[in-house]
């Protein structure tokens, strides 16, 4: 069943390759979105959609972070699918 989630991390999360981490990771769990920074919110954002069963690893993978990111808040919410994204892609 496909799912999507928007998610908001909060932390050390800017200048520490976290937006890498996270693109890496969403290519590897065969999910779709993007990441993005979101200065305004002081947050990382990132859409995601697939399979129930990649969404869970991928989330677990993203509160996990870098060596040198510090998570201090992860946000997730659940959306309807739009099946708008057809790859992973990393904002800048």
């Amino acid at each position: 069943m496909t799912k999507a989630y928007s998610i908001r991390i909060y932390g050390r999360v800017f200048n520490v390759g976290f937006r890498r981490y996270v693109h890496r990771y969403g290519l590897q769990c065969n999910v779709t979105g993007y990441v993005e920074n979101d200065i305004a919110n002081d947050c990382v954002h990132i859409e995601a959609e697939g399979e129930e069963k990649d969404l869970e690893r991928f989330t677990l993978l993203c509160g996990e972070g870098t060596p040198y990111s510090l998570i201090t808040n992860m946000r997730i919410e659940a959306n309807e699918p739009t099946g708008k994204y057809d790859d992973f892609l990393e904002i800048r």
